[in-house]
């Protein structure tokens, strides 16, 4: 079940903070979670390969509202819907956390694009608007996890410049665990080298 056109319509009118030729992004939070549960529910290709099952009841609003570990140093959480313009259609969700383990370090959360966008290069258009959205906004690192059995993924953010820096064993995803393999992008001047300073604990053990 997709949201509904009159709730994209809704979010169109909301100010846009990055924007590509035919979609924008909006911030969302926790009353938006029935529109965000419908697009999980449209598009259950990720929770199916993460955890057996479509999404559960609920889990947008679990996601709006999750956190990092309150001990962690961080920034901001941040959610966006992106639509498209002319029809408020959702073509993808993105969460990340600003300052994640250390300052600067910008933490790629989530980047869920609809299935009907597979395969068009919308993918990679809105990854790159994002990077410069990070950029512009002090990142000097990127950094995510991608499950080691998501070939696709691994693929993707290979070809956006992410390195791997360790791989952890038994993390939580919904009901099942994986093994997550954590990758790094410095940009500008930035290195790796440098980072692994900054963030010890993703130092290969």
């Amino acid at each position: 079940m997709e949201p509904t056109p009159a709730a994209n319509t809704d979010l169109l009118q909301r100010k846009p903070v990055i924007a590509g030729g035919r979609w924008l992004s909006v911030e969302i939070g926790p009353d938006d979670a029935p529109m965000l549960q419908a697009f999980y529910d449209a598009n259950p290709f990720y929770s199916e390969m993460a955890q057996g099952r479509a999404w559960r009841p609920g889990a947008a609003l679990e996601e709006l509202t999750d956190r990092p570990p309150a001990d962690w140093p961080q920034g901001p959480s941040r959610h966006w819907a992106v639509l498209e313009r002319a029809s408020g259609r959702w073509l993808a969700y993105v969460a990340f956390v600003e300052d994640l383990l250390a300052e600067h370090v910008w933490h790629g959360a989530f980047f869920l694009v609809a299935t009907a966008e597979h395969g068009s290069g919308f993918a990679a258009d809105l990854y790159d608007a994002w990077e410069s959205h990070a950029r512009r906004h002090g990142a000097r690192w990127l950094r995510l996890g991608v499950m080691t059995t998501n070939a696709r993924g691994l693929a993707f953010w290979r070809r956006r410049g992410y390195v791997e820096v360790r791989q952890r064993d038994q993390v939580l995803e919904g009901e099942w665990k994986h093994r997550m393999s954590v990758q790094v992008k410095p940009v500008g001047d930035a290195t790796l080298a440098e980072y692994l300073e900054k963030v010890p604990r993703d130092r290969e053990a």
